[in-house]
């Protein structure tokens, strides 16, 4: 999780920017979330109504590398037939920070979420339950692949691995 500070937020806008935190809590279908391009989706493996969109893999300064993206509860309406269902709300959690890392199969390496001089983790990945149409922005910084590497395979718990995804410079 990302460390608090006394100014909240703080710690999140040094890493996304103003624009940045306006896209990660976006609702979803919100101006600010659709100028975030999505790389690619992929459906939760234990729920095809969840799905995660990856929106950015790039390098940022300190050798690192974001990777963020956004779990989003996709269940259609509930029904108006003569019983009522309930709308569907979905918990995402995923097993640990060991379930969040990419390759880059140009050095077939593996590399784990960063963690910083406490041992704490560098990201913002908690467990949430979603309602319908409703979406969490979620983050994770890594030691960044050599500058040759142009393209990884991304995991985030529960999903199929997203593969070939560009890095941004």
């Amino acid at each position: 999780m990302a460390k608090k500070t006394s100014a909240g937020l703080t710690v999140m806008a040094a890493a996304f920017g103003v624009a940045g935190l306006a896209i990660l809590f976006a609702p979803v279908g919100s101006p600010a979330l659709a100028q975030s391009a999505v790389l690619a989706s992929a459906e939760f493996s234990a729920d095809p109504d969840l799905r995660c969109d990856l929106l950015e893999v790039k390098r940022v300064s300190g050798g690192a590398l974001m990777v963020r993206w956004r779990i989003v509860n996709g269940s259609s309406a509930a029904s108006g037939g003569l019983t009522p269902t309930a709308e569907k709300e979905i918990r995402y959690a995923a097993g640990g920070w060991g379930d969040y890392f990419f390759i880059d199969p140009a050095q077939n390496k593996k590399y784990m979420v960063l963690s910083d001089s406490a041992g704490g983790y560098i990201g913002d990945v908690p467990a949430v339950t979603l309602r319908r149409g409703a979406g969490r922005g979620m983050w994770a910084k890594f030691a960044a692949p050599p500058a040759t590497s142009t393209k990884i395979s991304v995991n985030i718990g529960g999903f199929p691995p997203f593969e070939d995804v560009p890095v941004s410079p």
